[in-house]
């Protein structure tokens, strides 16, 4: 493979100090959060996905390689990690026989750009212009933000400033993330200072989720600046100027500017009302500021927009739930799991609303299935045993308490379940000791840790 990067060495952050530290060290801590998600949750497609854009900035293609395989063994509907899996191929050097899903045209304007960016580094890998894969009726701003970072890696200065100029020129966002990393049109000699932070990112479409999760870990630790950095380098790698909007409206969120997020919110709608992520994002803040109408139009266009998507079925369905449209929220959880059956939120969501609806039988098997999946916590177990208890199972509901208690020794609802339990089988001091317990615990929980046992911590 041509440029700088031999087969099997992705365009990667290298520096340990300044700019590119902060994106390595918001890599080291995305990857540590994502890791734990992983372990905790083995069917969660989006962090084995996301775990994969992290290899690949590291330069890790087979270990990238990986885990996109992982991403689609869970999900094998996942389009972004069979695209993230094609480009890890296609760094090491793989043909391309080797490439899955190559009958499969782009599904969306993503999709073509991913398409058109994979096509480049193959035109480059061949020592043809990469730029003929971008086609004459695309994004000119991908192109020339691409064609900046292709003249970079082989040298050629001229070309690269000549890209970057174009690319200010034409959008007032680029001009200004641009601006942000030391670049001057004015001055050519600021070329040297912006060129680095290029030759440091990953260069493909599918990296913009990965600086996007890196904004909001930036974003949820009060680094401002470094989260706008972030996201400006997802726009670099995806131009998108309505998601744009939506990550400075999610700036605006997690410093609570509320009436600022909305607003930014609703512009980027205007640029691109199309845009699903962004009715995603101002239905989520519409809901937070106590919207609820408001916030289920936006899901239902959502959903509209892309009816495969399965987070938006489950939230929607969170919100038909919240307004005790009980028929509408399982609908929506049901096409959810259609859509994704290892989508475990969904899957809870469906079973808490089928124990409170009285349907016990279907809540423990829906309840089943997730702990079959590998989601087993204290809470899935108490209420387990209040539809085994309501079924008059005794002994299957005391199972299961013993199971959460085991597993959760101070989860307070445990003890209260398990009192009645035993006053059900007639066993009153066992009874009186569990609510004794359960006491202490609401108790302990209301008082919380003492000052010196918190300076202590």
């Amino acid at each position: 493979m041509e440029g700088k990067h031999a087969a099997g060495d992705a365009p990667r952050a290298q520096a340990e100090s300044g700019p590119e530290s902060l994106i390595l060290n918001g890599a080291h801590e995305a990857e540590r959060v994502l890791e734990e998600q992983a372990a905790l949750h083995p069917t969660y497609a989006d962090a084995r996905w996301r775990l994969g854009l992290l290899k690949l900035a590291h330069g890790q293609t087979v270990l990238a390689e990986r885990e996109f395989e992982e991403a689609l063994g869970i999900h094998p509907g996942y389009r972004a990690a069979l695209w993230g899996l094609r480009f890890a191929r296609l760094l090491q050097g793989r043909t391309v026989e080797d490439m899955a899903g190559e009958s499969e045209p782009p599904a969306c304007r993503e999709e073509a750009a991913w398409a058109a960016v994979e096509q480049a580094y193959r035109l480059r890998a061949s020592g043809a212009d990469p730029l003929a894969a971008f086609p004459e009726d695309g994004d000119p701003l991908l192109r020339l933000h691409y064609a900046a970072y292709f003249a970079l890696e082989r040298g050629d200065e001229r070309s690269a400033a000549e890209h970057l100029r174009a690319a200010a020129a034409a959008s007032a966002t680029s001009a200004a993330i641009l601006g942000d990393l030391g670049y001057d049109p004015a001055r050519p000699e600021s070329l040297s200072t912006v060129a680095p932070a290029l030759l440091g990112m990953l260069w493909s479409p599918l990296a913009a989720d990965l600086y996007a999760y890196l904004g909001r870990i930036y974003a949820r630790n009060g680094l401002r600046e470094e989260a706008a950095r972030a996201y400006g380098r997802a726009f670099l790698t995806l131009p998108d100027e309505g998601c744009h909007a939506r990550h400075e409206a999610e700036l605006a969120i997690a410093f609570g500017e509320e009436e600022q997020a909305i607003e930014l919110l609703t512009r980027a709608i205007a640029v691109d009302p199309t845009c699903v992520g962004t009715r995603i994002a101002l239905g989520f803040e519409y809901a937070a500021q106590g919207f609820v109408d408001e916030a289920r139009i936006q899901f239902e266009v959502a959903a509209t927009l892309a009816p495969g998507y399965a987070d938006v079925r489950y939230n929607l369905g969170l919100l038909y739930s919240a307004e005790d449209k009980s028929a509408e929220a399982m609908r929506q959880f049901r096409q959810a799991l259609a859509i994704n059956p290892s989508f475990l939120p969904a899957r809870r969501s469906l079973a808490a609303l089928l124990e409170r609806l009285g349907r016990h039988e279907e809540a423990l098997r829906e309840a089943d299935r997730l702990v079959r999946q590998g989601f087993v916590t204290a809470d899935l177990l108490v209420q387990m045993a209040r539809s085994s208890l309501a079924l008059e199972r005794m002994e299957e509901a005391l199972d299961y308490l013993l199971r959460a208690e085991a597993l959760q020794p101070d989860h307070a609802p445990t003890y209260h379940l398990l009192g009645q339990v035993y006053r059900r089988k007639g066993q009153k001091n066992k009874a009186r000791s569990a609510w004794r317990r359960y006491l202490a615990k609401t108790a302990q929980a209301d008082v919380g840790p003492s000052p010196a046992r918190s300076a202590a911590g």
